[in-house]
């Protein structure tokens, strides 16, 4: 009877750690075709200051995530409805053991959490947080207090 409950425990332990590892493996490519779309299609910038390298590189990885978010959602149901017939098509395949229901259900669980994440936290931080270091290029402003131009110097004088 032991033997039985540790045999069932490996099995559990062993599943998760592959629904874990598939889960990672998805997500990274997602991730990595996320980044090659957004930087073909982002506005190349001049050299700018530190500050805003560190501003535009944390919205840009904020905006990766999001969209490799998004594309697990849109591919989550077409990989769902072929696993499903490829498991009934094909029920004892060995190679085919790894495509089980407890795989795609926990798909769905994180496709849904990091979405309503991406929507409702990251997505805004980024945009605040990039608005929030003004357009690119423009000068700082110290305290507030706004500096005069030469037009104004010379209404002044």
């Amino acid at each position: 009877m032991e033997e039985d409950d540790v045999t069932i425990r490996e099995q559990n332990f062993h599943s998760q750690v592959r629904e874990y590892i598939i889960c990672f493996l998805l997500f990274a490519v997602l991730y990595i075709v996320s980044y090659c779309i957004i930087t073909r299609y982002k506005r190349k910038s001049d050299d700018h200051e530190d500050e805003d390298a560190v501003v535009n590189r944390i919205s840009l990885y904020l905006c990766t995530f999001t969209l490799a978010v998004s594309g697990g959602a849109v591919f989550l149901l077409p990989f769902s409805i072929i696993s499903n017939e490829v498991l009934l098509s094909f029920p004892r395949n060995y190679y085919i053991q790894w495509l089980n229901g407890s795989l795609i259900h926990g798909l769905w669980n994180l496709v849904s959490l990091f979405s309503n994440l991406c929507l409702f936290v990251l997505m805004p931080f980024a945009y605040f947080f990039l608005e929030s270091e003004g357009f690119a290029g423009s000068k700082k402003q110290q305290h507030g207090i706004p500096r005069p131009s030469e037009w104004h110097r010379k209404q002044l004088f």
